[in-house]
């Protein structure tokens, strides 16, 4: 099961509470420290090892770098609890940040999350802690009091007794994902809030847009292969239709000329473009999926929804090819606003429900 990024509703989480992060994201630098401040959080506590850096590696990202001299700017309190062995290995880490370190008892002990909120002179509810795995970080940090950021491992080898923890790891996370509110679930309804600032509503109107450019990429592809390409001095459109009733009566058979023959075979082309372009701006745009975990999963989900919406494409296009007598250009336009419209509805409810729904509790 890979790594799901997302608000928790610990509420739902029942006896799993104590394991249950208030936020997952990719990655450190992806924590926005303006809504850490808005919450009332001034003290940040770090894990080291695949939060900060790889184990054993000592030299840190740039975006990590920048990310901590950011929040020291905006006068947040930063430490490092860490369940390390190698002291002298974090002591040159913490000079590296500028930041203090504490060590005592392994987390999950609330020790080193009262060391700092003593150091420090701040309450549970003013700290957060961030870091990679659930069942040290999160469960000491939710022990504590303190709310929990959990980010996604780095890559590369690990410590063998992590190796353990994330075996235990995937059978919590597995139950915890329930409680995730994706992007598709986060509803505003409240019937204070503005309409256009329902995340719905954004939602909408932002598929909307991408639809538009898909739509005119559709649109244009499509007019290209049938009206303007041309083949052995013919239009494409009819030479390919030639052959293909020719070669292929029975299949065929339902076209009244060459190009009614090949006109699907240029609504699927047209649409495969225009499906990838669906996928790769309501991913980053519309639906705001965060990391790269689960991406393929995704691209095969919304294809299994585009590939549906495209034989309703390709039936309702068909369907109404000659709507207006005499005005093949006008039909054709025609036929694909009315699919689009259809098939816009169907791809919004299979993408939102379906292809980018990261997790939705029953």
């Amino acid at each position: 099961m890979g790594f799901r990024p997302g608000q928790f509703d610990r509420s739902r989480t029942g006896v799993l509470r104590s394991f249950c992060p208030a936020h997952a994201v990719a990655s450190l630098p992806e924590i926005s420290l303006d809504q850490l401040r808005s919450e009332g959080k001034m003290l940040i506590l770090l894990d080291v090892d695949h939060t900060l850096v790889k184990w054993k590696q000592e030299e840190f990202s740039p975006e990590v770098l920048a990310w901590v001299a950011k929040a020291k700017e905006m006068g947040f309190h930063l430490c490092i609890l860490s369940n390390t062995r190698h002291p002298e290995r974090l002591g040159r880490l913490a000079e590296k940040l500028g930041i203090e370190t504490f060590r005592g008892r392994f987390k999950p002990s609330t020790h080193m999350y009262e060391m700092a909120l003593e150091h420090f002179g701040e309450k549970p509810e003013n700290a957060v802690m961030i870091g990679d795995q659930i069942m040290t970080d999160v469960l000491g940090a939710n022990r504590s009091g303190i709310d929990a950021i959990w980010v996604q491992k780095m890559e590369g080898p690990e410590f063998i007794g992590t190796k353990f923890n994330r075996m235990m790891e995937l059978l919590v996370t597995s139950l915890l994902y329930r409680s995730l509110v994706t992007p598709s679930d986060a509803i505003d309804t409240n019937p204070n809030v503005p309409l256009l600032e329902r995340t719905i509503v954004k939602q909408i109107l932002k598929f909307c847009f991408v639809g538009g450019i898909s739509f005119v990429i559709d649109l244009g592809i499509r007019f290209l292969l049938m009206n303007v390409i041309r083949l052995n001095g013919d239009l494409l459109s009819d030479e390919v239709g030639r052959s293909l009733t020719s070669r292929f009566p029975t299949i065929f058979q339902f076209a009244s000329g060459p190009d009614k023959a090949f006109y699907p075979i240029a609504v699927f082309i047209a649409a495969s473009v225009a499906m990838f372009n669906s996928f790769a701006l309501n991913r980053s745009f519309t639906f705001r999926v965060q990391g790269n975990e689960g991406k393929g999963g995704q691209l095969a989900r919304v294809y299994v929804v585009g590939y549906i919406g495209m034989a309703l494409n390709i039936l309702i296009s068909s369907g109404l090819y000659n709507i207006i007598p005499g005005h093949r250009k006008i039909s054709l336009i025609v036929s694909a606003v009315c699919a689009a419209f259809i098939v816009a509805a169907w791809n919004f409810v299979g993408q939102r429900y379906f292809a980018f729904r990261v997790h939705k509790s029953e």
